[in-house]
């Protein structure tokens, strides 16, 4: 494994545990803060089938996971801008408040690492944290080659 690999995925799996201490603060499960994560930060509105369809759950188990989180106050649904029929999942405001309070430092922390390297630095940290994230969306896409 190449050193850059190693080191993307140690970053992955150190995500991938503060995002589980995140669910555990806001008191929610862990499917339920990645459901959150496609709801907050989709670039277009998304409905409870294209949360299904995102989580692999039946319409079913994403109708009561939208129940659940809807009850709990963190994501409300509001009808389609343009077709009447649909609805699509927007996080309420008291969620994306919740949400920047518990991750306040971590933020801070990661912009003062940020603030360490001059702007050539992070241009490059910008283009290869791009990169990879194209290369693991064709992956998750079904394109293992990515160019």
């Amino acid at each position: 494994m190449e050193p850059e690999t190693g080191a993307l995925r140690a970053f992955q799996t150190a995500v991938a545990e503060a995002e589980l201490a995140l669910a555990r603060r806001m008191s929610v499960t862990p499917r339920d803060m990645t459901a959150m994560g496609h709801i907050f930060f989709a670039p277009e509105p998304i409905g409870p089938r294209e949360l299904s369809d995102r989580l692999g759950l039946t319409p079913a188990g994403s109708g009561d996971l939208v129940d659940r989180l809807e009850r709990s106050g963190h994501v409300r649904r509001r009808p389609h801008d343009t077709d009447g029929r649909r609805v699509v999942l927007e996080a309420s405001d008291r969620a994306r408040a919740d949400v920047l309070g518990h991750l306040g430092a971590l933020l801070a922390a990661v912009d003062a690492i940020a603030s360490g390297y001059d702007a050539t630095e992070r241009a490059a940290i910008r283009r290869f944290l791009a990169e990879a994230t194209g290369a693991y969306r064709a992956f998750a896409e079904g394109d293992q080659s990515p160019s």
